[in-house]
């Protein structure tokens, strides 16, 4: 209870037992009734229009990624029809682009580097600032030329950093108090989130679990308007079939559940190497500092393009080797070489500081 004299005490915070119903208490009780709920009618169009932004952008960076993919698979396609240019010609492709992704982030945002979800975070925590005219532009552009040399990323990160931006483009748009600012922040978050997997249930479960950590009414809604109206959007403009295709499967026997809890095991102690071996990674490409930007970028570029010189179907964010394995699934001792490669290929690719995600590799 509060300390002071007697009358100064605060009816709300008495035990229920103790607590007299006078005008004042029910005065105060519905003016706090009608600030929420006036808080959650002015959130609902602002989510909305942040799921539609969010949902536009993250369609035309997919566009704009199969573009940029189709061009290289024509350029290495033409170069193999000469051994030599087959192996000089995805290197050089690499090294180009991904310098120029990553000079691009590290001179004009260095806040883009990488996935974005860090940065994001920090945002929501009040530790960091965000200008989203800039971001918006960086990773877009750094997020195709990274993607477009090969380099083992996805682009859910990308989206869900720029569907962060949108949410403040749009919260700037109205007048918001700080709290509805980052509430409409993550919002744009999952909301990119759920474009890139045509997955709205997954940005409402990332933003309540990861970002916010806050059940609320308003939070709540706000992230379950934008994720779902983001979908529709994406589902609208690409079509209705889910992101990796699966057949149905008959439901496995009970003896099975061994299987099932060796491979949980398994994975996640593969879970701690990944990240302290990209950890390691990060630090390495720290001692290339004093170089010129684009460097740790062109090496990365320079042997994930060496890689696709003889493995083709090893760049980029693993969609289709996926889609393949789940078409077919087989035990073969090429798939753990594959795993190794892609292993390395993510390491190189994500330590270079290019804008781009890790989900979909690590999927």
């Amino acid at each position: 209870m509060p300390k002071g004299r007697e009358g100064d005490q605060d009816p709300r915070a008495l035990p229920l037992e103790e607590t007299q119903v006078t005008p004042e208490l029910v005065r105060g009780e519905v003016k706090d009734f009608r600030r929420a709920h006036e808080s959650r009618r002015r959130q609902l169009p602002r989510a909305l229009t942040v799921g539609l932004a969010a949902g536009l952008v993250a369609v035309v960076f997919r566009w704009a990624l199969v573009g940029a993919e189709a061009v290289r698979s024509w350029l290495f396609a033409s170069a193999h029809r000469d051994p030599i240019a087959g192996v000089l010609v995805p290197p050089l492709w690499g090294a180009l682009l991904a310098g120029a992704a990553v000079y691009t982030a590290r001179r004009y945002a260095p806040e883009a580097s990488g996935s974005g979800i860090p940065h994001v975070k920090a945002v929501l925590h009040r530790l960091r600032g965000m200008v989203w005219q800039r971001l918006l532009m960086v990773k877009f552009v750094g997020g195709i030329f990274g993607m477009a040399a090969g380099l083992a990323l996805g682009r859910e990160g990308p989206t869900i950093q720029m569907g962060a931006g949108l949410g403040q483009m749009v919260s700037r748009w109205w007048q918001c108090t700080p709290r509805e600012r980052q509430t409409l922040i993550a919002a744009g978050a999952g909301a990119g989130l759920a474009a890139a997997f045509n997955a709205p249930l997954a940005g409402l479960v990332f933003v309540l679990e990861e970002l916010q950590r806050d059940f609320t009414p308003a939070v709540f809604t706000s992230a379950f308007v934008a994720s779902v109206t983001a979908d529709v959007v994406a589902r609208l403009l690409t079509g209705q079939l889910p992101v990796f295709h699966m057949e149905p499967l008959r439901t496995p026997p009970l003896a099975s559940l061994t299987g099932f809890l060796l491979l949980g095991l398994v994975t996640g102690v593969l879970g701690v190497v990944f990240n302290s071996t990209l950890n390691y990674t990060l630090d390495l490409y720290h001692h290339l500092r004093h170089l010129p930007v684009w460097v740790g970028g062109a090496i990365a570029g320079g042997l994930v393009g060496l890689a696709g010189a003889f493995w083709p179907q090893s760049l980029g964010g693993g969609q289709r080797m996926l889609e393949s394995v789940l078409a077919s699934p087989v035990a073969s001792p090429a798939l753990l070489g594959f795993l190794l490669l892609r292993f390395g290929m993510t390491m190189v690719s994500y330590g270079s500081g290019a804008p781009g995600g890790i989900f979909a590799p690590l999927l």
